[in-house]
């Protein structure tokens, strides 16, 4: 199947679920991003325009994930010590949780928070793995289930269906999702990303990130996917533990896949993961 016709299959299963159009801003910056030569100028001043958003960001740029300990005072220092993909990728964080803020009066605050949580151990996972970039492993981490806010909108049964793919032990998570819904919130997530110019490895991520199988057959997703796929899982696995108590069955799914591209025994993850519960604590 050529690219072309896999898009229009997935398009298909988007199921009338309706992706938020990108915002200005972020396309007038991921124009200036495209540029030769970006001027930082012009990039300080986009991102300046809102101050409740410029402000967010700074709050964002000062975390423990990215400041290393040195307090940041401006937009154009957080853009020299971050990155200008990194801005970018956090104002799309501050701007995607405002567009798929419910209007219904669902609240979407756990979420966020769980969705902030995962980022951010993805992020020290990925400094002691060394297999992606810290950073982009936090914006998978914040990205990876963006999908979700828009299922549930559009389908009422949707939190029931979601339950169910978490008990699961046999089908993929999606699959159930599938069978419900007809479509998933993989697929979902992943054309909010490419609407959202979200870095190509993140949808593709994003698409894939419960099929497992990827993470032990090279060729079938970029190796930058396939990292913040294993992570990511690993991630949600040790909150899981830390807020609950107890695993889960996606871990169970993908822990020899994520241990055989992490070239880690089981019992060397196992131990990360006993470290990683008291980082947490």
């Amino acid at each position: 199947m050529n690219a072309v016709s896999e898009e229009k299959q997935l398009q298909l299963l988007l199921q009338g679920v309706d992706i938020p159009p990108c915002p200005a801003v972020l396309i007038a910056l991921d124009a200036e991003l495209k540029k030769d030569a970006p001027d930082q100028r012009d990039i300080v001043r986009l991102v300046s325009k809102d101050v409740a958003l410029s402000g967010q960001l700074m709050r964002i740029a000062n975390s423990p994930a990215f400041s290393g300990g040195h307090k940041l005072t401006s937009i154009l220092q957080a853009l020299n010590v971050l990155g200008t993909q990194q801005i970018f990728n956090l104002l799309v964080s501050q701007l995607m949780k405002a567009a798929l803020s419910d209007s219904s009066g669902i609240s979407m605050d756990r979420f966020w928070e769980s969705s902030a949580q995962t980022a951010n151990l993805s992020a020290e996972l990925a400094r002691r793995l060394r297999c992606v970039r810290p950073d982009v492993a936090y914006t998978f981490g914040l990205f990876h289930d963006c999908g979700i806010p828009l299922i549930m909108k559009r389908f009422p049964q949707c939190r029931e269906v979601l339950a169910e793919a978490n008990a699961t032990e046999e089908l993929k998570f999606t699959e159930v999702e599938d069978r419900a819904l007809g479509t998933n919130h993989a697929v979902v997530g992943y054309f909010l990303a490419r609407r959202w110019h979200l870095p190509d490895f993140v949808a593709e991520g994003i698409l894939h990130h419960h099929d497992y199988s990827v993470l032990a057959n090279p060729g079938r997703v970029s190796d930058d996917a396939r990292g913040l796929i294993a992570i990511c899982v690993l991630a949600e696995h040790i909150i899981r533990l830390h807020n609950q108590g107890d695993g889960e069955h996606e871990w169970a799914k993908a822990a020899s896949a994520a241990c055989q591209y992490f070239q880690l025994s089981l019992g060397a993850v196992d131990d990360l993961i006993e470290d990683m519960l008291e980082w947490l604590a």
